[in-house]
């Protein structure tokens, strides 16, 4: 099984195309960097037959204008169906600052919150850590990317999810991170959900997650904890990084490529 990841895309705005004379087609608008980083990968997708890509979060970069917002997710969109290789979605700080989630939620059955799906003998479990510490889920408009928190609801999911028998091993999605990753000696970074040692603390106990493959911090990261493996995805929009995950039967592995 061959999978595409990708996170953090962060499509600028886009601008509506001039009015054009009577008579006359609209100009095409050029496809910026990112646009162009977008359509490659999809390309890429599907010539190398991905089985699926997961899209870890934040295709939008949050102009604050939502109809350019509306635009541009929905040039993501085009981008992603024209490939025909399918994408499940992880709902990252900035689709939810943009859009109401219940609009995100109606548009997509593969867009979070938290869902799971099931290819092969490998279980997916996503979940949603866009609220605030005291439960209030983010809106259009909320700034505060600092401030995140996977609900008691969603931690009973993952208990629920995670204690099947009907799977050899699982993986856990999360636009935020969830590894223990510090600044300095006394605090953790404000990339890592609030709550994280109690999502940590559950996925440790099942014994059948071999890998959480996480987002948000733009730089990317690879570590092991506790015997856990925590996969930060690298920013598209930045160097045009992504992710090929491999499962077969030599195991898991994951290589970067760029478009």
């Amino acid at each position: 099984m061959k999978i595409g990841i990708i996170a953090d895309i962060h499509l600028p705005k886009k601008e509506r195309p001039p009015r054009p004379e009577p008579g006359k087609k609209p100009e095409p608008i050029p496809d910026d960097p990112t646009t162009a980083k977008v359509k490659a990968f999809y390309e890429k997708a599907k010539t190398e037959n991905y089985d699926f890509v997961i899209n870890l979060g934040d295709v939008v970069g949050n102009s604050g204008d939502a109809d350019h917002d509306y635009m541009t997710a929905s040039m993501f969109s085009r981008s992603m169906i024209s490939s025909t290789v399918n994408t499940y979605h992880v709902l990252g700080n900035r689709d939810c600052m943009s859009f109401p989630k219940d609009l995100l939620l109606h548009c997509n059955e593969t867009l979070g919150g938290a869902y799971w799906f099931k290819r092969d003998d490998t279980l997916f479990v996503a979940l949603d850590a866009n609220y605030s510490c005291d439960g209030t889920p983010y809106t259009k408009g909320f700034t505060d990317w600092t401030d995140s928190y996977i609900p008691e609801a969603q931690l009973d999911f993952l208990r629920k999810q995670l204690s099947g028998t009907d799977f050899k091993q699982a993986i856990v999605l999360c636009h935020q991170r969830l590894d223990l990753f510090m600044d300095g000696l006394e605090h953790v970074n404000p990339h890592v959900v609030s709550n994280a040692e109690e999502v940590r603390a559950i996925i440790e106990a099942s014994d059948k997650v071999a890998l959480v493959l996480q987002a948000h911090y733009h730089s990317g990261d690879d570590v092991v904890q506790n015997g856990i493996r925590y996969y930060t995805q690298p920013a598209l929009f930045k160097k045009g990084v992504y992710s090929v995950l491999t499962i077969d039967e030599n195991g898991i592995s994951i290589e970067q490529e760029t478009v």
